[in-house]
């Protein structure tokens, strides 16, 4: 009678807290999500990078289109006689003309246009690879709180428990049923746990205020874990992700381009040495009233268009050392795609099989919490006929609330990993959000309490 009345209180004073905390409003993680693109300094420096990088290709275009010039000019000069400087002559001259460049041929300049095209193209993917940063950032923060809450509303159940199991060991010592080392046994393992609690209410405010950088506005309560059923790879053979990793992995991608970028920048290095082709035209006039004597004729309009070739002979060994450099730069960044691509299929491969080690550690822990439950409702039942000591029971209530804890963790840690698996292999959006959404609670769980 006495372990169910225990029961009946903690199972009331548990409610009694959970009907009060949902009276509070949560967000779940796509309204986090949406609040992190709105604010994330981060993200949004990556998106203003992208518009300022694709201006590479107005400005490298621009040397394939017409230029246009317009000059003018006004001066007056003046005439002297050495003999007699009292006499002399002034005139005025003025002039104007408009100028238009069109190149025709200049192979350097076409392969400059292409590697703007690729260097817009690697802003693109900087821009995606920091969204799906955010994704990232954004679950590990909510799913870090939400495993902080639980651990610490696992350890105050746990207080509870044990400051119930401190009571039953007074009395029993009152009664002469038992010795004071129980007593004693569950005030250390009380203290030991106030202890431990403090610890996780200061981890539970640190992860809140991670998820607060991230939104720029407090951390409001979250939906917690509803499914305990989580979803495995799909596909399930690891061949399949780490071949679409090799290929589609955004690092290995932005390594590509810059490959292709270098590469046209040393082919415009090398067509330097090349003749560029251009037409020019001008128009315009010039008047030199009064430098001969009066000139009375009408001012002429002076009109030209023609061809002009140019053709490079010598630059002192510039246009040779930039070619040898950026024949070592292409091989660096060769190398670097490489490693790029081995580093996305390791990472494929961990994260892959941390999702399959992972659904098999939560069955394992989901199995191990159903006996360590067992255990305590045996121990209990034993400690009150006087066949287990107090100990005993303070033990078997660690081992069930650690196990409890770990469960907790090895779910958000498998979410986590499933999302990561995602993003090595390229190909993490936000439908992959809505997915683990659908796996939390609409309604807002009980919080811990301080």
């Amino acid at each position: 009678m006495a372990l169910a009345s225990r029961r009946i209180r903690i199972w009331l004073t548990t409610l009694t807290l959970g009907l009060v905390s949902n009276t509070a409003s949560s967000a779940d993680l796509l309204e986090i999500w949406n609040l992190a693109l709105q604010n994330d300094p981060v993200y949004a420096a990556a998106r203003s990078a992208t518009v300022a990088d694709s201006e590479w290709v107005n400005q490298a275009r621009a040397s394939l289109l017409p230029h246009i010039s317009a000059t003018a000019g006004l001066s007056n000069a003046n005439e002297r006689q050495a003999g007699n400087l009292q006499h002399y002559r002034s005139s005025n001259i003025n002039q104007w003309a408009v100028v238009l460049r069109q190149p025709i041929i200049n192979l350097s300049a076409y392969k400059l246009y292409e590697r703007s095209q690729q260097q817009a193209g690697m802003a693109v993917i900087a821009e995606e690879q920091a969204r799906q940063d955010l994704m990232l950032r954004v679950s590990q923060a909510y799913f870090d709180v939400l495993a902080e809450q639980d651990s610490l509303r696992s350890l105050q159940a746990q207080q509870r428990a044990v400051s119930h199991q401190l009571q039953a060991a007074q009395r029993s010592f009152e009664l002469g049923g038992a010795t004071i080392t129980d007593a004693h046994e569950a005030r250390a393992r009380l203290d030991l746990l106030q202890a431990n609690i403090v610890v996780a209410e200061n981890a539970l405010q640190t992860q809140r205020q991670r998820l607060q950088a991230i939104i720029a506005q407090p951390a409001p309560a979250l939906n917690p874990l509803q499914s305990t059923q989580l979803p495995a790879p799909v596909p399930a053979q690891v061949d399949v992700w780490t071949a679409q990793a090799a290929s589609s992995n955004l690092n290995v991608l932005h390594s590509d381009l810059a490959v292709q970028a270098t590469q046209s920048l040393l082919d415009a290095n090398k067509r330097e040495h090349s003749p560029t082709l251009s037409i020019q035209a001008r128009s315009g006039s010039a008047s030199n009233m009064g430098i001969y004597g009066p000139n009375t004729s009408p001012r002429l309009m002076d009109n030209s268009i023609g061809l002009e070739l140019e053709i490079p002979l010598y630059s002192g060994g510039e246009i040779s050392s930039r070619v040898r450099e950026q024949s070592s730069r292409l091989q660096q960044y060769q190398y670097e795609r490489e490693n790029a691509r081995r580093l996305a299929i390791e990472a494929t491969q961990r994260y892959f099989g941390g999702v399959s080690s992972g659904l098999l550690q939560i069955n394992a822990l989901a199995a191990a919490e159903k006996s360590s439950q067992a255990a305590l409702d045996a121990n209990e039942l034993a400690y009150e006929v006087g066949v287990r000591i107090n100990i005993d029971v303070l033990n078997a209530q660690q081992q069930l609330y650690e196990t409890q804890r770990a469960l907790s963790k090895a779910r958000y840690d498998t979410l986590v990993n499933s999302l990561r698996l995602k993003e090595a292999a390229g190909s993490l959006s936000v439908d992959d959000l809505s997915a683990l959404n659908q796996l939390l609670s609409p309604t807002p769980s009980a919080q811990p309490q301080p």
